[in-house]
C-alpha cells in the first residue's frame, strides 16, 4: 500500500463511530460501529497474516439470507478490515444460558437454518471452520451464521490446513493438523451445535463427559436424534454425511443410505483460481498399507491425553498456581450446567429488595435508588437498577458495578455496566445480565461509579427523550417470553450519542419490586417518528406488572 492509499483507509477507518466491542482475540476484533446516521454495521478487524480476502469478496455473491451481507472491505497497515450488516439477538450460547436446552422441534429448526446457510458457503467453496454457538445469532426470522474470519477455500491437493483454529469442543478432528478441512468439517460443528442444543452442555473440556452422558440419556435426546448427532460427528470424514445438504434430509426424515469407510470424498466445489478438475488419485497399491487417518488421529489423541495427565497431575501438586478470577472474563464462555428443558427463574428472597448504594465519593453526583434481581438455574443474575444524577449537568458514560457474593460474602462477580448519559436531576432505568454460570449468588449489591471531571458536561445539556406505547409481552416461538412495542423520540439531545435506543424492560412483583430486567435495542428513530422494538426475555419469573424504559445509546 502507498501512502495514499494508506491515508484513504485511515479517513475511511475514522468516519466510523465504534459503539461497543463485542469479541477480541488472536483471530481480530469485532465491534458495533455506525456511520454517520447509518448502522449499526459489524466491523471485524482481521490481522493481515490471517485474513482470506477471497473468502469475503465471494461471501458478497452468496445470496442466502441466513449469511452476512457485506458492505465494505478495506486495507490497513496491519489489517484486513470487513463491515457487515448487523442482525439483532442473540447467540446460542445466550439463548440456552437464559432459557436451558431446546426441545427436539426448535433444535431441528435452528440447525435446519445452518444447514442452509453452510450449504450456500460450500456452493461457493467456502469452509466456515468455525461453526460454534457465539457465531449463531438467533433473530426474530431464525438462525444466521456469523464470523468468517478463519473461514477458507478447499485448497486441491493439500494434505493439512496451514493454520490449525476452531472453537474446542466443535472443531473437527481434521482442524487439529490431521488432515485437510472441507464441507464435511462444517458438517461435524453443525452435528456438535445441535448435540449442544438438546443437552444444553458445552462438548468440549471441562464438561465433554456431561455432554457424552446427556446424550445417552434417552430422556434428554432421543435415539433418533442420537444416531444423526453421531453420523455427523464421526471421527472419519468419510463415514460422516457427505454434505450439509445430507446432514438437513436426515433431520427432515429423509435419510441417506448408510456411508461406509471406503466412501469417496464428496464433490466440492472449486475455489476460485482453481484448475476445472482435481488432479487424477493415484491406483490402488499392493503391500502394506499406512495407518488409516482414524488411527493417526487416535495415536495424536492418545499422546494428547497423557500430556494432560501429566499436566493435572503437576497442577495437584502444586507445580502451577493461578489466582481465582472473580470478575468477568471476556474471553470465557458462559456454559449451561443444566439439561433441563423447563427451567424458570426463582426470585430470590431479597430479589426487589430496595438497595440505596452509597456512592464512590462526595463529589459524585450518581446514586442507585432502586434495584432488584433474580437467579435463574444456571446461576446468571437478571437485574433493574434506577440510576439517579442528582447533580446540576449531564453527566457522561455513567457507570455503576454490580457485585454477587456467596453465603460467607466472598466475592463471585464483579462486573461494571457504562451507560450512554443522564441528564441533571434525572433518574434512568436499566435492565441487564450478570454473573457468571454455576456460581448462583447469595447477594447482590449495586454502586454508582465515580464521575471524572471530563464526563460532566454544561447544566445546559439536556437528553434526549422517548415515549414507548403498546408495549406487550409475546411468544418466542421457542416456550420463552419477548416484549414488544414502539418507541417514539420526542426530544433529540443534539449529541453525538450513537444512533440506536436501548429499551430497558423490568418486571416486578404485587409489592412493586423489581425481580427481572433485561435489555433490547432498536434504530433511534428522528424525533417525532416513531419505531419497533422487540426484546428477548426468554424464560421469565412470576410478575405482576411489566414496563419499559428507552435510553439514547
Amino acid at each position: 500500500m502507498d501512502d495514499e492509499q494508506i491515508m484513504h483507509a485511515m479517513d475511511l477507518d475514522d468516519a466510523y463511530r465504534v459503539d461497543r466491542v463485542l469479541a477480541r482475540g488472536t483471530g481480530g476484533v469485532t465491534e458495533i460501529v455506525t456511520l454517520g446516521e447509518s448502522g449499526p454495521f459489524v466491523r471485524k478487524r482481521i490481522p493481515s497474516k490471517l485474513a482470506r480476502r477471497g473468502v469475503w469478496g465471494t461471501l458478497a455473491e452468496c445470496d442466502c439470507a441466513r449469511l452476512p451481507h457485506v458492505i465494505a472491505t478495506y486495507e490497513m497497515p496491519d489489517e484486513f478490515v470487513v463491515v457487515c450488516d448487523f442482525v439483532p439477538g442473540e447467540n446460542l450460547e445466550q439463548l440456552l444460558s437464559a432459557r436451558g436446552r431446546l426441545a427436539e422441534k426448535d433444535a431441528t429448526r435452528l440447525v435446519l437454518q445452518l444447514c442452509e446457510a453452510a450449504t450456500a458457503l460450500h456452493t461457493h467453496g467456502i469452509i466456515h471452520r468455525d461453526i460454534s454457538p457465539t457465531n449463531v445469532i438467533v433473530a426474530a426470522d431464525g438462525a444466521h451464521l456469523i464470523d468468517l474470519g478463519i473461514a477458507r477455500f478447499r485448497a486441491e491437493g493439500a494434505t493439512h490446513d496451514t493454520t490449525q483454529l476452531g472453537t474446542p469442543g466443535f472443531a473437527s478432528p481434521e482442524q487439529y493438523g490431521f488432515a485437510q478441512t472441507d464441507a464435511r468439517s462444517d458438517v461435524y460443528s453443525l452435528g456438535r451445535v445441535l448435540g449442544y442444543l438438546l443437552t444444553g452442555t458445552q462438548p468440549g473440556v471441562p464438561d465433554a463427559a456431561d455432554y457424552e452422558r446427556s446424550l445417552e440419556d434417552e430422556k434428554v435426546v432421543s435415539p433418533r436424534m442420537r444416531a444423526i448427532i453421531e453420523r455427523a460427528c464421526a471421527l472419519e470424514p468419510s463415514a460422516r454425511y457427505q454434505s450439509a445438504e445430507e446432514l438437513a434430509g436426515a433431520l427432515e426424515g429423509r435419510e441417506p443410505p448408510e456411508s461406509g469407510g471406503a466412501a469417496a470424498r464428496p464433490e466440492e466445489p472449486l475455489a476460485p483460481g482453481s484448475p476445472e478438475e482435481p488432479p487424477p488419485r493415484p491406483a490402488a497399491s499392493g503391500g502394506r498399507r499406512g495407518p488409516s487417518f482414524a488411527q493417526v488421529i487416535v495415536g495424536a489423541l492418545a499422546v494428547i491425553a497423557l500430556l494432560a495427565a501429566i499436566v493435572l497431575i503437576m497442577h495437584d501438586a502444586g507445580v502451577f498456581r493461578s489466582g481465582a478470577a472473580t470478575g468477568d472474563d471476556s474471553a470465557s464462555s458462559a456454559q449451561p450446567q443444566s439439561s433441563r428443558q423447563d427451567q424458570a427463574l426463582k426470585p430470590d428472597d431479597s430479589a426487589g429488595a430496595p438497595v440505596a448504594a452509597p456512592t464512590t465519593s462526595e463529589e459524585s453526583p450518581l446514586e442507585v435508588v432502586e434495584s432488584g434481581w433474580s437467579v435463574d438455574d444456571q446461576g446468571f443474575v437478571h437485574y433493574g437498577i434506577a440510576l439517579r444524577n442528582s447533580g446540576d449537568a449531564v453527566v457522561e458514560y455513567p457507570a455503576y458495578t454490580v457485585t454477587g457474593r456467596d453465603e460467607t460474602g466472598a466475592v463471585l462477580f464483579s462486573q461494571e455496566q457504562v451507560l450512554s448519559s443522564i441528564g441533571a436531576g434525572e433518574t434512568i432505568w436499566w435492565g441487564d445480565l450478570a454473573g457468571n454460570p454455576g456460581q448462583p449468588p447469595a447477594t447482590v449489591e449495586f454502586s454508582a461509579n465515580g464521575v471524572e471531571d471530563y464526563q460532566v458536561g454544561s447544566g445546559a445539556e439536556r437528553s434526549a427523550t422517548f415515549a414507548v406505547s403498546g408495549a406487550r409481552p409475546v411468544s418466542d416461538g421457542l416456550g420463552g417470553t419477548n416484549f414488544v412495542g414502539e418507541v417514539t423520540c420526542e426530544r433529540d439531545d443534539g449529541s453525538d450519542v450513537g444512533n440506536n435506543v436501548a429499551l430497558s424492560v423490568l418486571l416486578r412483583d404485587e409489592d412493586g419490586s423489581i425481580v427481572f430486567g433485561a435489555v433490547g435495542f432498536a434504530s433511534r428513530p428522528e424525533v417525532g417518528s416513531t419505531t419497533t422494538f422487540e426484546v428477548s426475555c426468554h424464560t421469565v419469573p412470576d410478575y405482576a406488572s411489566y414496563e419499559v424504559h428507552a435510553l439514547a445509546w
